[in-house]
């Protein structure tokens, strides 16, 4: 029989997950090469350049709808189109390690300021215009899972390059 786990396993769970993404993006990109980085999988689809960057980039928005939900109560949170992120701030052209460098110093900012909390406070809830009321911990954990599946669609871009 399994045991459900705790409440504090579940909230350690969490932040483990949120704060181990840097180290989850560089396994992904450990070894890319430029030509390798440029390879479009589809029409239509996001090479490795622009889904490093969108995480690098999409940081800044978690930073922002963290801290909101934090220091305010009941924030309403920016939505942004990440399709023209990429697209009018040239994510192209951007250096994939360069991008989890800024990814790391972003997230390792915001998972200092997570983990000096009380549990209680990611009770707090922030409004999303497309997605409702969320908890902190739910949107911890949403940014935690992002990170995983981007690394898991950068993999499949390598296999594909490898096939290729």
């Amino acid at each position: 029989m399994q045991q459900e786990e705790s409440p504090d396993q579940k909230h350690r769970d969490m932040l483990d997950l949120f704060r181990r993404g840097p180290e989850i993006l560089e396994e992904a990109l450990r070894g890319v090469s430029e030509s390798e980085s440029k390879f479009v999988p589809a029409p239509g689809k996001w090479n490795i350049r622009q889904i490093a960057r969108h995480l690098a980039d999409t940081e800044i928005v978690v930073a922002m709808r963290l801290r909101q939900m934090i220091a305010e109560d009941r924030p309403l949170m920016a939505v942004f189109d990440q399709d023209l992120w990429a697209d009018r701030l040239a994510y192209t052209e951007c250096d994939p390690i360069d991008s989890a460098k800024k990814f790391r110093a972003l997230r390792e900012d915001m998972a200092a300021i997570l983990d000096s909390l009380p549990v209680e406070a990611f009770a707090r809830v922030g409004l999303h215009p497309e997605r409702g009321a969320a908890t902190l911990a739910e949107w911890v954990e949403r940014f935690g899972v992002h990170v995983e599946k981007h690394a898991g669609q950068i993999r499949r871009i390598r296999e594909a390059w490898g096939k290729h």
